[in-house]
């Protein structure tokens, strides 16, 4: 619990149609994932015995790692949870979320690259994308 007390200060983009408990949400599903829970416990490694070519990594470097890692994380699941709502285009997605257009689209390529988000379809011009439901014996 102790690690959990600093991730309040991550500075997520603000937007006034947000509302706190999405990125609430996004966060706590941020700390259940894997890869944040293997960077927490390699962190007390990296930072004492070091890495597996023997460098130690500061303390500051471990913690921009760490942050740097969280907001990719918590924008992602921002995402997800916006598509697991019905499928949406970039610019929706940018409108829900507030986060640029760039991050948007490269979000969605690492998703689509881990079968979590896949193509559906098109509205006017823009391509639609929609969250992949996992069945319930993949999701154990």
């Amino acid at each position: 619990m102790k690690r959990l007390r600093n991730w309040d200060r991550i500075p997520l983009r603000r937007n006034e149609n947000i509302r706190v408990e999405k990125k609430i949400d996004a966060a706590i599903r941020m700390m259940e994932s894997e890869r944040m829970r293997w960077l927490l416990g390699k962190k007390p490694i990296l930072t004492t015995k070091g890495n597996v070519f023997g460098e130690v990594v500061t303390e500051t470097r471990c913690d921009i790692v760490l942050h740097n890692a969280a907001t990719i994380e918590i924008e992602r699941n921002m995402i997800l949870q916006e598509l697991e709502n019905g499928p949406k285009t970039v610019h929706q997605l940018h409108d829900l979320t507030g986060i640029p257009k760039m991050d948007i689209v490269r979000h969605l390529i690492a998703l689509m690259k881990w079968r979590k988000v896949e193509y559906a379809g098109r509205e006017g011009n823009s391509p639609l994308y929609s969250a992949l439901v996992i069945p319930e014996k993949e999701a154990r």
